[in-house]
């Protein structure tokens, strides 16, 4: 029950980020601030799913993470881990094709590291149900 409150504290401190952000932004929100924004959104969507996995679990007196749920935490880390390496040797790549800063790519490509992560453990939690 400990984590799912850390997890809310963060996904709370993330959309307050967002919003905090989007109100003191000097300019409107133009085409490269979208994919940021959708991509931070899917993240705390992301968080919600977990926060009430565990809320639901812990309201039916079942262990927040048993055998099944650690192995299938540990196919999708193994899985965005190999997914990752390959997006930034495509960062690296077509990195004077691209448009944007250092810093700004770099944390682009943070996000999509957090949301290959979401995406890989979707997978390995709902369509791949062979958890040998």
């Amino acid at each position: 029950m400990k984590r799912s409150i850390i997890i809310v504290v963060l996904a709370v401190l993330v959309l307050a980020i967002i919003v905090v952000w989007m109100l003191n932004s000097e300019s409107s929100i133009n085409g490269k601030a979208i994919p940021m924004i959708s991509i931070q959104l899917v993240i705390l969507v992301f968080a919600a799913m977990v926060i009430y996995r565990r809320w639901t679990a812990a309201k039916n007196n079942l262990p927040a993470e048993d055998e099944m749920s650690k192995k299938i935490l540990r196919k999708g880390a193994a899985t965005s881990y190999y997914v990752s390496i390959y997006m930034w040797l495509a960062f690296m790549f077509f990195e004077e094709r691209i448009e944007l800063e250092r810093s700004t790519l770099i944390g682009a490509g943070i996000l999509g590291m957090a949301l290959i992560y979401a995406l890989s453990w979707v997978y390995h939690n709902y369509i791949r149900r062979s958890h040998d």
